[in-house]
């Protein structure tokens, strides 16, 4: 089976913006909209920089500011990815190493194996 787990080093190495509650803070939102990051510079798809262990290798630790990456109660946009809707309720997480933004629904949070504060 090629299939993985993924869990973070530590139970604080996320950061995490509530949609619905969170947005209607001024300073919240400004917080989320600073912290997230996009690709580094030159970031291209996995082509020769993929170890053995199917991770990417040599990106480096550049990665720019999202501009308009979240817009109040409806999109959070990734750079070169696309856009994902927010639901009031869904969790807007970022690393908080890199910057890069995570979408969990409102459901997911509640009911699945997350721990939140």
């Amino acid at each position: 089976m090629a299939l993985r787990t993924l869990g973070s080093n530590a139970t604080t190495s996320l950061s995490a913006f509530v949609v619905g509650f969170n947005d209607i803070i001024p300073a919240d939102l400004a917080t989320l909209i600073t912290q997230l990051r996009g690709d580094p510079p030159g970031y291209t798809a996995p082509q020769g920089n993929v170890a053995t262990t199917g991770l990417i290798t040599g990106q480096g630790t550049n990665r720019p500011r999202i501009n308009a990456a979240y817009i109040k109660q409806g999109l959070l946009t990734i750079p070169n990815r696309g856009q994902l809707v927010c639901r009031p309720g869904d969790f807007v997480c970022w690393d908080t190493t890199t910057g890069w933004p995570i979408l969990l629904s409102g459901d997911a949070a509640a009911n699945g194996p997350y721990t939140h504060s």
